[in-house]
């Protein structure tokens, strides 16, 4: 078993209130759950409007899937219309 964790920092310039950073996070969280069958979560700047960290994680039977999973992932984040990427961290576990 392999757990994948990404952190996404993000930038959400539209944003005037924390009522359209929770609206545009939740877009966000949707289509990374339903495309990926990811567990999603705000992490980060909860009281800021146009800052958030969102953290992800994979879990899967091999190493290569995990990868894959988050590759795809983060290309999909980066080109969500709502956000701006600042930065991602990658991390990958095994617990055996």
């Amino acid at each position: 078993m392999f757990v994948g964790v990404a952190r996404f920092e993000l930038r959400l310039p539209g944003c005037s209130s924390l009522k359209q950073k929770r609206s545009a996070l939740r877009g966000l969280a949707a289509m990374i759950q339903q495309k990926f069958s990811a567990a999603v979560a705000e992490v980060g700047y909860q009281d800021q409007h146009q800052r958030a960290t969102v953290g992800v994680s994979v879990i899967a039977d091999t190493q290569f899937h995990v990868r894959r999973v988050l590759h795809e992932l983060e290309r999909h984040v980066e080109t969500y219309p709502r956000v701006e990427t600042i930065d991602v961290a990658v991390d990958l576990y095994s617990p055996e």
